[in-house]
């Protein structure tokens, strides 16, 4: 139920960044797409930023050059969808669980993606990256040394922008703080 609230609070603060409408595509196993709103068994749920193919949950492109009419920013979402450290929902890998609903990437690649949509200048990066990086409050992962405590955050959204390692200790992977976006 959490994550169900969680959910509706994520998709309602989304449509309120001036966004007008969700995209919605329904893909069989088969890759055959349409936007039938019956669920039948073996079907994805994609919920899409309007004007992109990639900026969501999956991508409803047809190739990884088909990019939609908010080129940059879907250009940004098709790298970020192209990560190759990725801790699927609800998985474990490099010693970390998931507990959350989308897949949790490696920092090295939101780093990138925050970049690529501060670079951006087709108007839809400002919606993507406050959804992304504020609504969502993910978290990415990486190896470093131990945190010890987080030395400098915002106030809001509460994020650790800074933290303490103790680099006496030997390396390990650990969840971090995505930065909010602005």
């Amino acid at each position: 139920m959490y994550i169900l609230r969680s959910s509706v609070l994520a998709v309602y603060l989304f449509l309120d960044v001036s966004v007008h409408a969700w995209v919605i595509y329904y893909r069989d196993d088969n890759g055959v797409g349409s936007n039938d709103v019956q669920e039948t068994p073996g079907q994805r749920l994609n919920l899409i930023f309007p004007g992109t193919k990639w900026c969501g949950s999956g991508n409803v492109a047809t190739s990884p050059d088909d990019l939609g009419r908010f080129m940059e920013t879907d250009a940004c979402c098709r790298e970020h969808d192209m990560c190759g450290d990725v801790i699927e929902a609800g998985q474990s890998n490099h010693g970390l669980t998931n507990p959350t609903f989308y897949t949790r990437l490696h920092c090295s690649c939101d780093e990138k993606f925050f970049d690529c949509l501060r670079r951006s200048e087709d108007g839809a990066n400002g919606s993507v990256g406050f959804f992304y990086f504020n609504v969502l409050d993910t978290k990415c992962f990486r190896e470093d040394y131990p945190i010890v405590r987080c030395k400098r955050a915002t106030t809001y959204p509460k994020r650790c922008l800074e933290y303490e390692l103790d680099e006496s200790q030997p390396k390990r992977y650990q969840w971090f703080n995505v930065p909010p976006y602005k």
